[in-house]
């Protein structure tokens, strides 16, 4: 299944596509492991095994009381490795959300805010904890009489007996109950997380927790599968935090370095010893593992629970969060002593662990160190932060580079790097094109150095841009693809260089294609492709200046003076660009004829009748499918015959490609038909409502 194109269009996000996913990826082997921590939970903490808790053992069984009291109600729900895992985190937040907490450092009882605290006695404590486990076990006890629950209008009468009780909203409680009865409840607790989930899913998003998973259970069910199932299929290919997984152009195989400021210590006093044990770490021991934070905001709000309210820990919080999470095995880390120097750099060999036994610095990451001594630091003053993510910072980055360049230990810095495998027989499977055009595209990119892809909308033109690249490099290695969209206000200072805004007035920048071209050039031996989306948005003469005559083929190598500096610069032969422009969009000129020189222009036409999408048409096996196919052929001959539109307005595959068998409902076609293909009929012919309500009815009619 091609995901890549499906993720890129929410409307084909179906329950049985769900279901479909569920099927093929394996997520089905989540039921025994979910079965049986369910069991054992519900015979720990269960309404039957609360009700004969009293005293302390209630409040050492339900709260947290001390460092070695683990097997307690809030430890489970908010920190067990596998049912946070599986079942989603509660993390963060203050430790006063449960209504009781051991503060641990006065080693007493507490309730109330962080802010406004209030000491209890034992005894007080056990009171507010036995009205706490009276409020669960009676919810749970009307959870229990609600054995069918399904429309919303059933989730709106559940809470309306469920509503008295005081805690019902709470997160932890919310998680508590779905632990216990997950039919009615999905594992989606915390409020933004709800609303990110059904608006991805575009359903209006209630006001109230409890009935927003009531929607979101409804939809499950739709599906025929868990709730934890899901909500695994929903991280791994939906969760919207993460574009490079809900992205047309991505690859999550294929890696890309980060490059990273760190401070080993205060003082960096740390540095020998991390240095010598081969690890970067952290402190903020009494927070506990990183891991069971769902978000910086939650750190945050620990750390002021922990250490000083008055404080924002806003910074602080970014970093244990970047590095727990963002930090990757191949990313290089800069050592910095104070703001002026630099003492050291290392390539990150591990994942984030967690020393509970180190009481000063638990946090850690292997690191392969590969340099250690002095050097000025290369930008003016370094950040004060710990830690700080500069891979944005391009110009910066190549002048801590720079530092390493001239050891005699330089060999060093190379960290062999594996990237996945990527033919033409791969590209050929994922994108519906000919052999022999395949073979055409190559051959003109090899000769003319630069291409353009044309067509009508649909024909996959982004998403077999990358791909082009990967064949022909031969792997998915992402150092040597970018991609940049030109639009109205794209300028030659942003494309190769200019003067811009800093500190001490105005600093010359180098622009993508600048430093793109410089990184081709280091490594002459593989080839380097620059992707233009929307190339003919631009203002095609402004952006490209002086390179008229560079990125011609027989000009590459050839230097010339370059505007803003004394600099002469080369496009390297080893470049190659791939444009894009779509042949419908009425609200673009010409391209000037002197880029038209330059480039090559490759039609991509829509692939139905390629072998690939034969194959995929009988893999269906599905007449409503074959019959829309058919209409929409017909279509495009009546589109290509037009004198106003032509063939660069023909429908493409793409908007048919990634169902399944068991994926293609007549809620699916359906959707195709009314979202994505007849208003497109209504801009072509906004002029021509019978030609419109004609076609309206043929594309309906193929899918009855």
């Amino acid at each position: 299944m091609k995901r890549d194109i499906l993720r890129h269009n929410l409307e084909f996000f179906t329950p049985a596509w769900f279901y479909t996913v569920v099927k093929e990826d394996g997520f089905g082997a989540l039921r025994e492991q979910d079965q049986m921590l369910r069991h054992d939970f519900n015979a720990e903490f269960g309404p039957a095994a609360l009700k004969n808790l009293s005293g302390k053992e209630l409040l050492t069984k339900l709260f947290y009381s001390d460092k070695e009291n683990k097997n307690n109600l809030c430890y489970i729900l908010e920190r067990h490795k596998e049912i946070r895992e599986l079942y989603g985190s509660i993390a963060g937040g203050s430790a006063y959300k449960f209504g009781l907490f051991y503060h641990k450092k006065n080693h007493q009882w507490t309730t109330g805010s962080p802010a406004k605290t209030q000491i209890l006695t034992e005894e007080e404590a056990v009171r507010v904890a036995e009205n706490i486990r009276d409020n669960l076990v009676e919810g749970a006890e009307i959870l229990d009489a609600h054995t069918f629950v399904s429309s919303i209008s059933d989730y709106e009468l559940l809470y309306d007996e469920l509503r008295h009780i005081p805690i019902i909203d709470n997160v932890w409680v919310l998680k508590y109950y779905q632990m216990l009865y997950p039919e009615i409840l999905p594992v989606f607790y915390a409020k933004d997380y709800q609303v990110e989930v059904l608006k991805f899913l575009n359903i209006e998003p209630s006001g109230i927790p409890f009935l927003r998973m009531g929607q979101i259970m409804s939809f499950i069910k739709e599906c025929d599968i868990s709730s934890v199932e899901f909500a695994q299929v929903y991280y791994h290919y939906c969760q919207q935090d993460h574009p490079e997984t809900t992205n047309v152009l991505a690859d999550s195989d294929s890696k890309s370095v980060r490059y990273w400021i760190y401070t080993p210590g205060e003082g960096s006093g740390m540095w020998d010893k991390f240095y010598n044990e081969g690890i970067m770490a952290i402190g903020w021991a009494e927070i506990g593992d990183l891991r069971a934070f769902g978000s910086k905001k939650a750190m945050k709000l620990r750390m002021k629970e922990t250490y000083d309210p008055s404080l924002t820990y806003m910074n602080a919080a970014h970093a244990t969060w970047q590095f727990a999470n963002e930090i990757k095995v191949g990313d290089v880390v800069f050592v910095k002593k104070g703001r002026t120097q630099i003492i050291g750099r290392g390539i990150v060999t591990s994942e984030y662990e967690y020393l509970e036994s180190d009481t000063s610095y638990p946090h850690r990451r292997t690191v392969n160190w590969t340099h250690k001594g002095e050097w000025p630091h290369p930008s003016g003053q370094a950040v004060l932060k710990t830690l700080t993510d500069v891979t944005p910072y391009t110009d910066y980055v190549e002048k801590l580079c720079a530092l390493f360049t001239t050891d005699a230990d330089d060999d060093v810095e190379e960290q062999i790097v594996t990237y996945p495998t990527y033919d033409e027989a791969e590209f050929l499977k994922d994108v519906y094109m000919g052999e022999d055009e395949y073979y055409t595209l190559v051959n003109l990119i090899r000769t003319k150095k630069n291409v353009i892809l044309q067509g009508a909308p649909g024909v996959g033109k982004t998403f077999a841009a990358k791909r082009l690249a990967y064949s022909m490099m031969g792997v998915k290695d992402q150092e040597r693809v970018m991609m940049i969209q030109f639009h109205q206000s794209y300028s030659y200072e942003d494309f190769i260089m200019g003067f811009r805004p800093s500190e001490a007035g105005f600093e010359l920048k180098k622009g993508a294609f600048y430093n793109f071209c410089k990184k081709a050039e280091i490594d002459s031996d593989n080839d380097y492709f620059f992707i233009i989306d929307e190339i003919n948005r631009g203002n095609l003469s402004k952006i490209f200046g002086e390179l008229f005559m560079l990125i011609e083929s027989d000009k590459r190598g050839i230097q010339l003076q370059l505007l803003y500096s004394d600099e002469k610069f080369a496009v390297p032969k080893n470049v190659y660009i791939i444009g894009m422009m779509n042949t419908a969009d009425r609200s673009l000129a010409m391209l000037d004829y002197a880029l038209r020189r330059r480039f090559a222009f490759y039609e991509m036409r829509p692939g139905f009748e390629t072998e690939g999408f034969r194959e995929y048409r009988m893999g269906l096996e599905n007449e409503k499918f074959n019959k829309l196919i058919h209409c929409v052929e017909s279509l495009n001959a009546v589109i290509s015959g037009d004198d106003s539109l032509g063939d660069g307005f023909c429908i493409g595959h793409s908007y048919f490609c990634n169902l399944t068998a068991e994926t293609i409902t007549d809620r699916t076609l359906s959707g195709i038909v009314e979202y994505e293909l007849i208003p497109l009929l209504k801009e072509y012919w906004f002029d021509e409502p019978l030609k419109v309500k004609d076609w309206t009815n043929n594309l309906r009619s193929a899918i009855k």
